[in-house]
Order: structure tokens, then sequence, then C-alpha cells
């Protein structure tokens, strides 16, 4: 199955001197626990901002239930990482994941499926207008992450700097 990519990157280059890659390397050289202080400052911040970003961007009740109710966020040393619709199920008992690609990129209402029924009958039908049509750029979770990868590296320098002050003030 080919993946569909969005047109344009959503990452931001450490190859030029910038203060994110001036934060990177000075927090190789402090402690683990500082680090993992500001993995947690981190997520805790960003958390709310991409449930908030891709709600902004979901239009139907499918895009809400699979991108948006599913959206997280991981933190590590180096990378924040924006998820969405991987895990869980809905109410049907449908998992998540396989609504994902189609809430997110659409579907031609021409698409034809082919289903079998209890008995084995195999039956083709349409997609008809359960999802929207096809996007390159992607409806909700690409979208979201093109408006706020800017505001997610501002937290995550911001936290390192509050992170690393509080330590040397020799708070908690």
């Amino acid at each position: 199955r080919r993946r569909k990519r969005m047109a344009g990157p959503l990452r931001i280059s450490l190859n030029i001197d910038s203060p994110l890659r001036s934060m990177l390397l000075v927090m190789r050289t402090v402690p683990a626990e500082l680090r993992k202080q500001h993995a947690q400052q981190t997520k805790k911040a960003a958390q709310p901002i991409w449930t908030e970003e891709t709600r902004d961007g979901a239009q139907t009740r499918v895009q809400q239930r699979v991108l948006v109710n599913t959206a997280r966020v991981g933190v590590t040393q180096r990378n924040v990482f924006l998820r969405s619709g991987q895990t869980g199920e809905l109410r049907s008992g449908t998992p998540v994941s396989v609504l994902a690609e189609a809430a997110e990129w659409g579907i031609g209402p021409d698409k034809e499926i082919t289903t079998h029924s209890r008995k084995g009958t195999e039956y083709t039908r349409r997609m008809g207008s359960a999802f929207p049509p096809t996007r390159r750029g992607g409806y909700v979770v690409y979208q979201a992450a093109a408006r706020s990868i800017t505001r997610f590296a501002a937290l995550w320098i911001q936290t390192a700097v509050r992170t690393l002050l509080d330590a040397f003030e020799g708070k908690k």
C-alpha cells in the first residue's frame, strides 16, 4: 500500500545555526533527571495545543472521533512526535487505525469496495459520501501540524530554558 505524502516537509532543519540547535546541544550536557523533567513539561504543555489544533480542522463526526479524539503528543530528547488515528476504537468496535487514512486523506465517492456477507456472498458497493473527496495535503492532522509546528518548536525552547533556570535556582 502506497503512503500519501503532504506537499512540503513537516520538519524543522537543524543544519542551520538556530536557537533550537543550540538548545539541543546544551540539553545533551545536562543530567538525565533534567532531560526527563524537560520532556514531561513539554508533553504536558503540548498535548492541549495539539488537541486544539486538530479540533479546529475537523469538519465531520468521523474526523472528530477518529483523528481528534486520538490525537497524542510524544516527546523524546530530540523530537516531539504528533500522532493521531493510531490507537483506540469506535463504539462500534472498529479500530480507528482502519478509518484514519480515509478520514485524513479522503476517498473518492465512486471508490468501489468488495465485501462479503455473513454467508460468504461477495458483493461490491461504492463509498458514497461517507468520507470527503481525496486531498493531497490532508484534511485534519497534516494541516494542524503545518499550522502548529513553529509553536511546538518555541514551546520546546521555552520549556528547556525554564527547566534549566529552575534547576540552577534550586527549585524542583
